[in-house]
């Protein structure tokens, strides 16, 4: 099939795109759209499927897509259109072997898709010379008012009270503006705004040569840089650095050495709970530890940079190394055994997870510079290795619905983990069915809570329990609860066939399907 006119291509996506987003929340629409890009694409054959980078990233795009309907989360869509943003990177320079320059291109296409859209159009008309000053001179307003629309939706989207306050502006313009507005629909030309960013992003796709030349230049072997024989103060200042290197290490592998002793002792195998809330001892602690090991990295690479890796009788340094990384990885595993005391004694919450991931991911990182120095090998080898493992981690965090698990999770484990009610009141629809407890339920969960935890939680002199001060009652989160069901019950039943998802089609075969 011949591909169609770019001009007239993005027109077209916009106009589909405005079709099925028009007044409809995310659901089959974005399934539907991406499907549509990537069968026109393979179509006339701008996809080609047998190439590993072009197989990977689309693949990846059809997976998480199928995700954003299957869970309908915050983090399935974002993991979508991240991937949709690398797969548009290979569609424009598929030489490109880091994940990282193909998202940097990519991102830099978005930016400047309606410019690209313009030069497109003055390119196709470049014998007319009036079309072209007026086209020129209408970018001057056109593009920026695009990409704030852009963000307006975006922003509406993450955020109830700002899409709150742009619906009383556009009700103050619609009042103020109505002869006019009895013929124009401000979300409509805002949808198609948006759709035609995409496309154009999309379809009219424009080569960063410096991108390109700059990772052409890169390897994944690291090259010696031969020194002159005029300037040997450069081997003895290498050698410097490397009697730097060897104290340094010497000195920092003791000092984690003492850590990780008494991370064993008091947090493998002599860990006790007596009550007392493990904020400081998990938060600040682990965020701390994760800073401690990412700085760890930074070290390595800092030193085994350039012609430290050649230096004549580098064992030691490099024995020193190993043994600082292995070293962080213990840490790591300490700052996992922290994380999961506090969810055993606190039940799951988002950053808990996430942790769990971080430091997956840091164990790989830690195994990679390893790798750098055992192998001499670039440091764009190690972001390119590294980046490649955060996209496939995302890639399958994104295919669980957390939300549900957490609920699950935390009320089957309320009589060993703290309910925190406040915060499971605030999960997504599609989690609704696990947090819809009785009153009974609740009250028998708050004695238990009461019990486990109210007699640690004083402030002081005044004897004040802030477990009832600060956390939600059971008649508060019933409440609550009942309230968002009918919310639920009502948008759910107002959505249409394109916003579809099953999530939330679960959740209220679940609660009201017998009704």
């Amino acid at each position: 099939m011949k591909p169609l006119k770019p001009i007239l291509l993005v027109l077209v996506s916009a106009i589909v795109f405005t079709l099925i987003f028009y007044k409809q929340a995310l659901g089959l629409n974005v399934l539907i759209y991406e499907l549509l890009v990537i069968a026109y694409l393979s179509i006339t054959k701008q996809i080609k499927w047998r190439e590993l980078n072009y197989f990977i990233t689309a693949s990846g795009v059809l997976l998480t897509v199928v995700f954003t309907v299957l869970h309908h989360s915050s983090l399935s869509f974002f993991v979508n259109f991240l991937l949709f943003i690398l797969f548009v990177g290979v569609m424009i320079a598929p030489e490109l072997r880091s994940p990282i320059n193909s998202l940097k291109i990519s991102i830099f296409n978005l930016f400047s898709s309606p410019i690209n859209y313009r030069n497109e159009y003055i390119e196709n008309n470049a014998s007319k010379k009036r079309s072209r000053i007026n086209l020129r001179r209408l970018g001057i307003f056109v593009v920026p008012l695009i990409i704030i629309f852009t963000f307006i939706f975006l922003y509406s989207l993450s955020s109830h009270n700002f899409s709150a306050f742009m619906n009383d502006i556009a009700d103050f313009i619609s009042e103020k503006t109505s002869f006019l507005l009895d013929y124009v629909d401000f979300w409509l030309i805002v949808t198609f705004a948006i759709g035609f960013v995409i496309s154009a992003f999309i379809f009219i796709r424009k080569h960063i040569k410096s991108i390109i030349l700059n990772e052409q230049r890169q390897s994944d072997e690291l090259a010696r840089e031969r020194l002159k024989h005029t300037l040997d103060f450069k081997f003895f200042a290498l050698k410097n650095e490397y009697k730097s290197a060897v104290f340094l290490f010497g000195a920092l592998n003791a000092l984690l050495l003492t850590l990780n002793i008494l991370d064993i002792d008091t947090v493998w195998f002599n860990f006790e709970w007596e009550g007392q809330y493990l904020k400081y001892f998990v938060h600040f602690g682990t965020y701390v530890l994760i800073a401690s090991i990412i700085l760890s990295i930074a070290l390595v690479l800092y030193f085994f940079r350039n012609n430290l890796n050649f230096y004549p009788n580098n064992k030691l340094l490099k024995v020193l190394c190993y043994v600082w990384l292995a070293q962080n990885i213990i840490l790591a595993i300490s700052v996992g055994i922290r994380n999961w005391h506090y969810i055993e004694h606190f039940a799951l919450a988002y950053k808990r997870i996430g942790v769990l991931f971080f430091l997956l991911l840091a164990v790989f990182g830690l195994m990679t510079v390893v790798k750098k120095v055992r192998d001499r090998k670039s440091y764009f080898y190690v972001a390119r290795i590294n980046s490649v493992a955060w996209i496939v981690v995302f890639t399958l965090a994104a295919g669980v619905n957390w939300d549900k698990i957490i609920a699950k999770y935390n009320f089957r484990n309320a009589d060993q983990s703290f309910v925190h009610l406040n915060f499971l009141a605030t999960l997504s629809d599609s989690a609704l069915p696990e947090l819809d407890k009785s009153q009974n339920q609740l009250s028998n969960i708050q004695v238990v809570q009461e019990e486990k935890f109210s007699p640690f939680m004083k402030s002081g002199s005044s004897s004040i329990n802030l477990y009832s001060r600060v956390y939600m009652t059971p008649e508060q989160y019933y409440n609550r609860i009942q309230v968002r069901k009918h919310a639920f019950k009502s948008k759910w039943e107002s959505k249409g066939f394109l916003a579809w998802n099953w999530a939330e089609h679960q959740a209220y075969e679940e609660l009201f399907g017998s009704d």
